[in-house]
C-alpha cells in the first residue's frame, strides 16, 4: 500500500484558515456527543469539512487492489506490515488469512449438527455498546457445546502462530479464546464496528471467524467487508478502502481486531433456519506480550 502525503495548499488566510479548524474540531466534538449518529459517520462527517478546506491533516490510502482467496492453502491479502504516518497515526491496512477446509468434511458436518439441534436455544445478538438497529443474527453461547470449543480451541492455537507470521504480528500470549456460533438468516446483518473499541474487549487481539452452511448453499450475501482502518481515533479512514471476504463453507478467516469491519446484508429466500449463514467466530485475548 502506498502512503500519499498531505498537501499544504495557501489558497486561503492563516486567520482563516485557523477559523476553519477551529470550527471543524467543534463540529467533531459536537457530533460525538450525538449517540445517534454511529461513530465512523460522526467521524467521516467531520474530515469531510476539512477536506473541504483543502487542508485535511489525514492521509489518504490507495485504493486496495482486491483479489480472491480461493486456495485449500492459507493465503494473506497484500500489505502487512501496519503504516505509521505522522501525528503517531497507525494506518491498518485490510489484512487478513483466509484458510480453505480448516476443518475434516465429518468436523464441518458436525459443527452444523450442533446449531439445527440447538436451534431453540439461540437468542439475539447485541453489541457492547447496546446500540439499536446495528445489529440482526442470533448466537448459541460456547457452554453449550464444550466439546466441539474445545476440538476448536486445540486446532485454533495450532494455527495462530502461522497466521501471526503471515499477519506480521509479534507472538504473544493467548490468554484466552473467545467463541460463539452466530447464526444470520434474511436481513440479518452487522453494521461497522471492530472487535477490541471498549475497555471489556480491549485485549482482543486477532478476530477469526469459520464459516458452514448447508449444501447446497441456499443464501447469498453476508460478505465480510474489511476496512483499512485508522488506529488513533479508531475510526475508518475511508469506507471506499475495503475487501469484501466470501463466506466459503468449511473456511476460516483471521484478522486484526483492531480494523473496522462489516457483515453486508444476508438474503435467504426460504428464511428456514437451516438454510442460513453460519459461523463459529470469536477472538483470541491477548495476556502479556512474549519479549
Amino acid at each position: 500500500m502506498n502512503i500519499i502525503p498531505p498537501t499544504t495548499r495557501n489558497l486561503i488566510p492563516i486567520d482563516r484558515f485557523q477559523h476553519l479548524i477551529n470550527q471543524s474540531i467543534k463540529t467533531l466534538e459536537t457530533l460525538l456527543q450525538d449517540e445517534k449518529i454511529n461513530p465512523s459517520e460522526r467521524a467521516n462527517i467531520a474530515l469531510k469539512i476539512l477536506e473541504i478546506t483543502g487542508y485535511s491533516s489525514v492521509t489518504a490510502i490507495e485504493p486496495l487492489k482486491l483479489s480472491s482467496l480461493l486456495s485449500s492453502t492459507p493465503e494473506t491479502s497484500t500489505n502487512s506490515a501496519p503504516n505509521v504516518v505522522e501525528n503517531n497515526i497507525t494506518i491498518l491496512p485490510a489484512n487478513y488469512v483466509q484458510i480453505e477446509n480448516f476443518l475434516t468434511p465429518q468436523e464441518n458436518r458436525e459443527a452444523l449438527k450442533i446449531a439445527l439441534k440447538q436451534a431453540s436455544k439461540f437468542v439475539d445478538s447485541k453489541t457492547t455498546t447496546q446500540a439499536v438497529n446495528y445489529r440482526k443474527s442470533s448466537i448459541l453461547y460456547a457452554t453449550l457445546f464444550p466439546s466441539f470449543y474445545e476440538l476448536l480451541r486445540k486446532k485454533l492455537m495450532a494455527t495462530i502462530p502461522d497466521v501471526l507470521t503471515q499477519l506480521n504480528f509479534s507472538p504473544f500470549t493467548v490468554s484466552q479464546i473467545e467463541m460463539q456460533l452466530t447464526a444470520h438468516n434474511d436481513g440479518c446483518f452487522y453494521k461497522i464496528h471492530n472487535d477490541s473499541g471498549s475497555p471489556e474487549t480491549n485485549t482482543r487481539v486477532i478476530s477469526y471467524v469459520y464459516y458452514f452452511n448447508k449444501q447446497p448453499k441456499n443464501f447469498s450475501g453476508g460478505n465480510l467487508r474489511l476496512y483499512a482502518t485508522e488506529w488513533n481515533n479508531s475510526y475508518v479512514l475511508n469506507e471506499r478502502e475495503f475487501i469484501d471476504i466470501e463466506p466459503h463453507n468449511n473456511s476460516i478467516v483471521f484478522f486484526d481486531s483492531r480494523c473496522k469491519h462489516e457483515i453486508l446484508p444476508v438474503s435467504c429466500p426460504s428464511r428456514r433456519f437451516e438454510d442460513g449463514r453460519f459461523t463459529l467466530n470469536g477472538w483470541f485475548r491477548a495476556g502479556q506480550l512474549n519479549t
